[in-house]
């Protein structure tokens, strides 16, 4: 009997030790510099993020939001790990197999919007925006409400086109830009004609 007793709750704390590890390593994984680890080669398009004074760190008010807070669906734990563990496979697998010089991030911008943020992340902090009873919910808000389900379901970003990212656009144009912009530059590309 002291056998099972003493069996079972070496059980139970293993499977506590487990969960509490589990939790912290899902925590620590959807942070930039671990997402920055395998997304170093579009580092600036991150910093976008933490340059940003409504989601990032430079949020006056404390409030920062992480990269899996968006980038990771919120509708239920195993969609959310799953998820987590496919894109993190595929973005380690480009990162050990792509050349970052020809990602063209502009081109897949709207691919990237489309697939890669996800309304429930959106809802799990601004839920009080989309109360149908309320009356600082926007019409376009409940308007959002009335098509969910349907073909003419909206996302989010359908209309927030640049949340989350400060000057994105303007940083992916740099990034594709080739003008020289100093005499220097102008002589490498002169060189490499």
């Amino acid at each position: 009997m002291k056998n099972k007793i003493a069996f079972t709750c070496m059980i139970v704390i293993i499977t506590l030790v487990l969960v509490f590890l589990g939790e912290k390593i899902v925590h620590v994984t959807g942070k930039y510099p671990f997402c920055g680890s395998c997304h170093s080669w579009d580092g600036p398009i991150a910093i976008t993020n933490v340059n940003d004074d409504i989601h990032g760190a430079k949020n006056p008010k404390g409030v920062v939001v992480n990269c899996a807070d968006c980038h990771l669906p919120h509708d239920n734990l195993a969609k959310y790990l799953l998820t987590k563990a496919k894109n993190g496979i595929a973005e380690g697998f480009t990162t050990l197999t792509k050349d970052p010089t020809k990602k063209d991030w502009l081109a897949n911008r709207e691919h990237a919007r489309k697939n890669y943020t996800f309304d429930s992340s959106c809802l799990k902090c601004h839920e009080n925006a989309f109360v149908k009873d309320n009356e600082s919910t926007l019409p376009i808000h409940l308007t959002y409400l009335s098509f969910k389900g349907s073909t003419d379901e909206m996302k989010c970003t359908d209309c927030h086109k640049h949340v989350g990212h400060k000057d994105l656009a303007q940083t992916l144009y740099d990034l594709k830009d080739t003008t020289p912009h100093s005499w220097e530059d102008w002589e490498k590309q002169r060189a490499k004609q």
